[in-house]
């Protein structure tokens, strides 16, 4: 009997070939990868190396508690591999008391406007804000449009905060000017731009309202009013006010998909309770229904007991992912993603694994979606 092998080796094989077969797997078996030998490490650290599965964006979720920092905890889930991930410690108990999350960053804006990419444990403070306030919006957009989210190259991001609750004194300040301001990471400078119409006074914080950065403007949308309204991050104006609700709609979030804006809500229709996804001209903000919850999943995310089950629902999104869950304790909050298909639209749902255990009751839960880079994970490993 011939003692030939049919199968070569993996370690015979080119530069190039094992680039291609490790190239597909996904992010997270990647970095166990490129812990095998200096070979694999090599590969999968080098810029050259691109991935077929790290263009899906992953869900974050932190979990605040108010009294026991030592109670906070942060997650991050992969899609392609349907897994969830712990964050580092450090950003658990990040400087500041309001923590927001944007595409690629996490933020606090008080006392000090700082900032931190995803999977890192320093924080940037910048320069004061002119109108330090809580919960207002938070965007991260480039110059040039060509930048991703993972930020190498030379080209710095800027971040945009709009609206958000004023304190003086410790008191609301009710003559806020509903500021907008525009964050220069060259200068170390912040532009004060045109303030948010004031159609968006009675709720200008991250509670009532849903943001969405798409094709060089910025969206703000009410989550229970349905005013929009969008800024040109160019020529620094507001659009109209218009009002953008579904026939049935009780609150509904803006989401900024691939190439699309996509308003996800709950509605209450004659068939009943659903989540429903609409496609939404950004020219003329006319919608079209392009996906409805399957039952189950909807049901499977709430206490059926509750009279007002579905308020705890909150949606997060980009790319082609939106993410829907619960954000209260009985819960464990479970959630479900929609992905919708770039080519086709269609849309398929599956219910997203459940937090790894201990899961801790939260006062506060911050949600968004990011792009994710293998180099943001091997810096981080």
């Amino acid at each position: 009997m011939s003692d030939h092998n049919p199968y070569p080796n993996f370690t015979t094989l080119s530069t190039d070939s094992t680039d291609q077969i490790l190239s597909l797997l996904p992010l997270p078996t990647l970095i166990r990868a490129s812990t095998v030998c200096k070979s694999w490490r090599s590969i999968i650290s080098a810029p050259s190396f691109n991935t077929h599965n790290n263009n899906q964006p992953w869900f974050f979720l932190f979990g605040l508690h108010n009294t026991s920092s030592k109670n906070n905890q942060s997650l991050a889930f992969d899609p392609t591999s349907n897994s969830w991930f712990h964050l580092p410690p450090t950003q658990q108990s990040p400087p500041g008391s309001c923590l927001i999350g944007a595409n690629g960053f996490f933020f606090t804006t008080t006392p000090n406007f700082s900032f931190s990419r995803i999977f890192k444990t320093s924080w940037h403070v910048t320069s004061p804000l002119r109108f330090p306030r809580i919960n207002p919006l938070v965007g991260v957009f480039y110059d040039d449009e060509s930048v991703s989210a993972s930020g190498f190259g030379s080209n710095l991001p800027r971040f945009i905060v709009v609206g958000g609750v004023r304190f003086i004194g410790g008191l609301v300040d009710i003559e806020d000017r509903l500021a907008v301001e525009i964050y220069d990471p060259n200068m170390d400078s912040w532009e004060l731009c045109p303030p948010l119409p004031v159609d968006f006074r009675l709720a200008s914080s991250s509670q009532y309202l849903s943001s969405a950065l798409f094709k060089g403007r910025f969206y703000v949308f009410g989550i229970y009013s349905c005013f929009v309204s969008s800024f040109d991050l160019k020529k620094h104006v507001w659009s109209e006010v218009q009002t953008l609700r579904p026939p049935g709609v009780i609150f509904s979030f803006l989401i900024a998909c691939k190439n699309m804006l996509v308003l996800a809500g709950m509605c209450n229709a004659p068939r009943g309770p659903s989540f429903n996804l609409w496609k939404i001209d950004e020219n003329s903000m006319e919608f079209s229904e392009i996906a409805i919850m399957p039952h189950n999943f909807l049901y499977s995310l709430v206490d059926s007991e509750e009279d007002d089950k579905f308020a705890s629902l909150k949606c997060v999104g980009l790319g082609n992912l939106i993410y829907v869950f619960n954000e209260e304790y009985h819960k464990k909050y479970p959630a479900c993603v929609c992905e919708i298909d770039s080519k086709s639209g269609k849309c398929s749902w599956r219910r997203v694994p459940q937090l790894p255990s201990p899961v801790n009751e939260f006062h506060k839960v911050i949600s968004f979606c990011s792009t994710v880079s293998l180099q943001n994970l091997l810096q981080h490993e």
